[in-house]
């Protein structure tokens, strides 16, 4: 079955151009002109069909042995390739170099975005840390007045004890007092000289329990005034208590409120970042293309050198091209290679 592709067109291209090289347009010699494609099955016919016009009873030779004709096309033929491809190579060349400076420019924004964000999360990050701090400061003093708190607690509630046992000793001093005045009052029928004895040492006994009576009095007036001294301080503590409990929940508060700038910041960082892969895509996409048309181009290079050595310039400025090219290459590996160590020292550490 004959293959789809070969028309007859291109046989009659090609047998000129085996016919210019000074060779005999076989079916063989043809079907290498067209780049070893087509099965001969397919080529035959036409390369016959060619041969009847062209070098047929009535054709024109010239003194080369071609027809005029065909000497004309084939010129022909050879400058518009020639033409073509110089097209061809400046036109993609020039397409190449745009896109390229196209991706560099948005890598450059990219990068110059991407350290932005950076020193505003570096920025928000050491605010936070700060912000913790302050918040484990004021935790640690708010548990050092709570222990000092419970501690006047304590004091207080031993104060109210001391209080409460100081007035069971007046108590049991009241009872005494009234034992030995009734003491006093059953001995006073007594003789004239002990009950003067007896009320002296009653009286000296009585005056000594007034001056104790009125020492435990301005001890308890101490305590219960060190005891206000206490509460009013005991309030202080309480109000303060309540002061930094209104600072905490302020921070909590002010940290809440930074938590969703830095997320949004960390999702700008990552949209940024995938923008940055998918213009590298681009860009990778771009020189895959551009291989591509350098494949084709070589092919195309490789049929016009049987034609004429005049192509050599052609190959040439292939070549230059091709440094030109290694050259964009080698520079978008170093940028990329710079960008990936910037991004690794500054990426946070776990």
């Amino acid at each position: 079955m004959a293959r789809a592709g070969i028309l007859y067109s291109d046989v009659m291209k090609a047998a000129q151009i085996v016919a210019a090289d000074g060779r005999n347009p076989t079916v063989d010699n043809v079907r290498e002109a067209l780049g070893s494609t087509g099965s001969k099955s397919t080529i035959a016919p036409l390369l016959k069909r060619w041969k009847e016009e062209f070098q047929g009873p009535g054709a024109v030779k010239t003194e080369g042995g071609l027809p005029a004709e065909l000497m004309e096309a084939m010129r022909g033929v050879y400058h518009k390739q020639q033409r073509d491809v110089a097209q061809q190579l400046e036109q993609a060349m020039q397409e190449s170099r745009i896109e390229l400076d196209a991706a560099l420019e948005k890598l450059k924004k990219t990068e110059a975005e991407r350290l932005k964000l950076t020193e505003v999360r570096t920025a928000l990050t050491q605010e936070l840390r700060a912000t913790q701090q302050a918040l484990a400061q004021l935790k640690e003093e708010h548990h050092f007045r709570a222990v000092t708190l419970a501690s006047l607690h304590s004091d207080n509630a031993g104060l109210t004890q001391r209080l409460a046992d100081r007035g069971e000793e007046i108590a049991a001093l009241n009872r005494q007092l009234a034992q030995v005045r009734s003491q006093f009052d059953h001995y006073q029928e007594a003789s004239a000289a002990q009950r003067s004895e007896e009320r002296q040492s009653q009286q000296q006994q009585l005056s000594r329990l007034e001056q104790d009576n009125a020492q435990l009095q301005q001890r308890l007036q101490g305590q219960q005034a060190t005891l206000v001294q206490q509460d009013m301080r005991l309030a202080q503590l309480q109000a303060e208590q309540q002061r930094l409990e209104h600072s905490a929940a302020a921070d909590r508060e002010a940290l809440a409120t930074v938590r969703p700038e830095r997320d949004q910041f960390e999702y700008q960082y990552g949209q940024a970042a995938a923008s940055a892969d998918a213009l590298l895509a681009k860009l990778e996409a771009a020189m895959l293309a551009l291989n591509e048309s350098k494949v084709a181009l070589a092919t195309q290079d490789r049929q016009l050198a049987m034609l004429a050595d005049k192509t050599e310039a052609g190959l040439q400025r292939t070549r230059q091209l091709e440094q030109e090219r290694d050259t964009l290459l080698r520079e978008h590996a170093g940028m990329a290679a710079r960008l990936a160590l910037q991004e690794e020292r500054q990426a946070p550490k776990k």
